[in-house]
């Protein structure tokens, strides 16, 4: 075919289809919007899903470059799992294996960083080898790399040389970090990208630990210890190397160092490799460094499925609409038969129409989607954009989702129209096959299950976000205020009288009813960790336990309740060797009740303590995870935290008095706060996300479905018109016949139920099982969502169902 002919044939498949469109406004604006919707929710959730897979592709050694995990087994048992390695291993892997282009440690901390009178609380500090600017593509628009060698020299971010220097030029300037320590800063990197799972604002150069770990022998703790395990260690590795390969190599080079270690203690530790691609949305390691950033790769893989129905619907519901007026086109076609036209001419009529159609259609979802991307974003807390637009893989999938949605949707109505006898259709003749039949209530049936599938999930995703927010966790943290303790203190011998004076002067103050000191709160994850054992245990009997430092009021303003024993208190002066464990460690320590365990030694730090008590469990982390055993040694130094337990609602006025009590006995810190829910309810924000983001396009699937129920009630009640016609006449009442007709719908939805049901719990069982407590899947789940199924189908229906009943059945006759 000559160039010329192909566009002529375009011209007139185009001019034949907005003809079409001309005479049958309605049911087009249904199929156009139909499809405009699905292929709108599809590239929604596919930019959405895009943009979670993203996460550190940006560094053009993605594919080499990976995390060493944490692992510690203790007879053969998984004990510890943590993204932080230890800070040995990152030298020691690029000694002993060849595959090691480079390595790189970040070891992250926080702090109050000070610029002459300009102060902030940093949260997103690493102590970084130089080789992490290397590695990774984390450019600098100032400064020097090779100055990142020497000790207590700075790499500061853009926002945060703009928060601190307003513009001015930063470089050489000092900053001072907790007031005991002074950084030169010698670069300027850009801001990290949003679709990195390790963030920062600064980076203090590696030698600056070296030194302050240094022993007298010139030995540097950050450098050799094999035990302490915070240091975010990565390497980049030779293209080519097989992960699994080089971990089996490592262990037997980290055996033959450590091996002896490993048996005299009855443990051992292993590094395996994780890809750091697969970080965000894979990983639920212990230290993540962005715990509150994790995705879940078991949502974005539904996801994508519910994307891929909600295309299917909209395709489906194309062929629906097409049958439904095939009684219409179908003189249309026996004319044109009648004047000489082929099958095959037919055929790529209807495919023509239907191409234009989806072109159309995916011209306002491209609309939709540019305009709406804003709203998108607020709804789901993303950071999506518009530069997809210019990336030439969203275009090729463009280009597919428009030729494959217009051959599915395209080619069985165009092979049903065009096979229609022009005899039989001119004298009006026309039966519809048994196949064609069956096949549209087997689309519909597949939408009624798509729809229950969506709702019952959608209610089952609510209840178990509800049930994590009402969960007992365990303890008090309503009207629950919490302080950052201070980075800076003059004199740290009198810091403990100073924080117990403060403490005292707070409690004086009548809208504050307690106050605790504590290293950690609630939602705070626990990094420290020691050893514990029975103390007539053997030395290889040591295990891993989580110590989470308190003072004497923290178990009181939590109300977290003492099981067994009793709570610290000053009266006992033997409670410095004294120790508090929750039912759990309990247990992990072999005894069988909580009242057994009070009064046992225990030999913890290295010496003997006595159990003196037993707290009840309580989630220290969300819902999600199970409770793990925690030490609380009596620690009256604390302070990382002070938890205000408030009295009355007038926040402004508390505010500002323990502002002012804090400065004053703290002179140089900065005064953050935080409620202790908002805190703690941080560590559901995915899980909300997810809700959002499924419930949308849940709605966007049935709404889509709906359109598509619309389609068949008009075939089937325009293919019964005269059938209806004559009940009237012979004296059928009007609700007699809206019964009739919307039986035939009751039935499909309970098959549709009956096949969705399986799906459902199959689906939704397996996400609940990422909870450690969760709800279990009852009856009434099912029910409901069967039941907002049938509501939503008889009232698509029913629109068409009792016009065609009211309708002057003289008229219907007629038609015959």
């Amino acid at each position: 075919m000559k160039k010329n002919d192909f566009f002529a044939l375009a011209k007139n498949y185009l001019r034949t289809t907005l003809r079409t469109i001309s005479k049958n406004k309605v049911y087009s604006a249904l199929n156009i919007m139909g499809l405009a919707l699905g292929i709108a929710a599809c590239l929604f959730i596919l930019q959405y899903v895009s943009y979670e897979r993203s996460y550190d592709k940006f560094h053009s050694n993605h594919e080499d470059l990976y995390r060493v995990r944490y692992q510690i087994f203790r007879e053969g048992k998984l004990e510890v799992d943590c993204a932080a390695a230890v800070p040995r291993v990152g030298p020691f892997m690029k000694e002993k294996m060849p595959e090691v282009v480079d390595y790189a440690r970040a070891y992250p901390i926080s702090g109050v960083v000070t610029y002459n009178n300009i102060q902030y609380w940093e949260k997103r500090m690493h102590i970084a080898d130089r080789s992490f600017l290397e590695i990774f593509d984390f450019s600098l628009i100032a400064g020097d790399v090779a100055s990142f060698d020497d000790p207590n020299t700075v790499i500061i971010s853009e926002s945060t040389a703009q928060k601190y220097f307003k513009g001015a030029d930063p470089m050489g300037k000092t900053l001072e970090i907790d007031g005991e320590y002074r950084v030169e800063i010698v670069g300027v990197a850009k801001d990290v990208p949003d679709n990195s799972h390790i963030k920062f604002d600064l980076l203090i150069s590696y030698e600056t630990l070296n030194n302050q770990t240094r022993n007298d022998d010139g030995i540097a703790a950050s450098e050799t210890a094999w035990g302490w395990y915070d240091f975010n260690t990565y390497v980049l590795l030779r293209p080519g190397t097989v992960p699994e390969d080089f971990d089996a190599r490592f262990r037997e080079f980290l055996w033959e160092e450590q091996g002896e270690r490993f048996k005299e203690r009855n443990y051992h530790v292993d590094f395996p490799l994780q890809a750091i691609t697969d970080i965000h949305l894979y990983s639920n390691l212990l230290q993540e460094s962005e715990p509150e950033e994790q995705g879940d790769g078991d949502a974005v893989a539904f996801l994508l499925i519910i994307a891929f129905f909600i295309l299917l619907i909209a395709w489906v519901n194309y062929i629906n609409l097409s049958t439904a007026r095939s009684i219409e086109r179908a003189r249309e076609v026996g004319v044109r038969k009648t004047l000489g036209a082929t099958r095959g001419q037919l055929v790529y009529q209807f495919l023509a129409e239907s191409f234009f159609l989806n072109l159309f259609a995916l011209a306002i979802a491209l609309g939709i989607v540019t305009l709406g991307i804003g709203a998108f974003n607020r709804l789901t807390d993303s950071s999506l954009n518009l530069a997809f637009l210019t990336d030439s893989i969203f275009w090729l999938s463009i280009a597919g989702i428009l030729i494959v949605g217009s051959l599915i949707a395209g080619l069985y109505p165009a092979f049903v129209l065009s096979s229609y006898r022009p005899v039989a259709v001119l004298k009006g003749k026309m039966t519809g096959t048994m196949t064609g039949h069956f096949l549209r209530k087997g689309l519909v049936i597949f939408q009624f299950a798509a729809s229950a599938t969506l709702i019952a999930s959608t209610i089952i995703v609510y209840q178990q976000l509800a049930h994590m927010r009402k969960i007992d966790l365990g303890f008090d943290m309503t009207e629950t205020l919490v302080i950052r303790g201070p980075e800076v203190f003059a004199v740290d011998s009198l810091f403990e009288s100073t924080s117990k004076a403060f403490k005292e002067e707070l409690t004086k103050k009548a809208s504050i009813s307690n106050v605790a000191a504590s290293s950690n709160v609630p939602g705070d994850e626990i990094f420290w960790t020691n050893g514990i054992k029975r103390q007539e245990e053997s030395d290889d009997k040591y295990k891993i336990i989580y110590n989470a430092g308190v003072d004497y009021n923290y178990f009181e303003t939590y109300k977290i309740d003492i099981v067994a024993g009793r709570n610290y208190g000053p009266e006992f002066t033997t409670d410095t060797a004294a120790l508090v464990l929750n039912e759990a460690a309990v247990k992990y320590l072999g005894f069988q009740l909580n009242e057994e365990a009070v009064g046992q030694k225990v030999t913890f730090w290295g010496r003997p303590h006595t159990i003196v008590g037993v707290v009840a469990d309580y989630n220290q982390m969300s819902a999600k995870t199970k409770v793990a055993p925690i030490a609380f040694p009596l620690t009256t130094g604390a302070s990382n935290y002070y938890t205000l337990r408030l009295e009355g609602r007038n926040y402004q006025s508390v505010f500002n008095e323990v502002q002012a009590t804090y400065q004053s006995f703290f002179p140089g810190n900065p005064f953050d706060y935080f409620f202790l829910d908002q805190f703690y309810n941080r560590q559901y924000d995915n899980d909300r996300k997810f809700s959002r983001v499924f419930t949308l396009f849940a709605g966007f699937a049935i709404f889509v479905a709906c359109l598509g129920l619309f389609g068949l009630s008009s075939f089937n009640t325009l293919n019964r018109r005269k059938e209806i016609g004559i009940r009237k006449i012979m004296g059928a009442s009007v609700p007699g016949i809206v019964q009739m007709l919307s039986r035939e719908y009751l039935w499909l939805v309970l098959i549709a139920n009956l096949l969705a049901w399986p799906t459902i719990y199959l689906l939704m069982n397996n996400w609940l099982d990422n909870f450690a407590t969760r709800i279990s899947l009852g009856v009434n789940v099912f029910i409901i969502s069967a039941l907002i199924v049938l509501f939503i189908a008889l009232a698509t229906v029913s629109y068409k169902i009792i016009t065609t009943a009211l309708a002057n059945p003289v008229k219907a006759i007629r038609l015959e």
